[in-house]
């Protein structure tokens, strides 16, 4: 019923058809979750990370008139590591990756939030 070349074809055509989907749907995923850390003290942003697509590890070292806190940014995530305040309570939960996530410093008003353009588990509410 089929002949050689229309087989050919047939899978020709299947194969072409999954190009625009390699193209252009890994590279729009791959894009569209990206995340970054927003580092603000007193309610003014201090500095922003991205963190999709950062490797190694970076030490931030936060001096204000309210504190100082030692920030690390390690591959996809972010902690505070030190603190001068008196309860240490910011050092306790360690590394945040996820958007949504956030660490707070209320002595030094310091606050760390993961933000992002979209997640997978947007419905979902992480509860520790």
């Amino acid at each position: 019923m089929f002949k050689k070349w229309d087989i050919i074809i047939i899978i020709a055509l299947l194969v072409i058809s999954f190009i625009p989907e390699i193209i252009f749907g890994f590279g729009m995923k791959k894009n569209y979750n990206r995340t970054y850390a927003e580092i603000t003290v007193a309610g003014k942003v201090y500095k922003k990370i991205p963190l999709s697509e950062h490797r190694g590890e970076d030490i931030i070292d936060i001096k204000t008139k309210f504190g100082y806190n030692k920030v690390i940014v390690k591959d996809q995530s972010i902690s505070i590591s030190e603190s001068d305040c008196p309860d240490k309570v910011c050092m306790a939960p360690g590394y945040i990756s996820k958007r949504g996530d956030s660490l707070v410093c209320l002595p030094h008003r310091l606050m760390i939030e993961i933000k992002g353009d979209q997640n997978e588990d947007d419905d979902i509410i992480n509860a520790y």
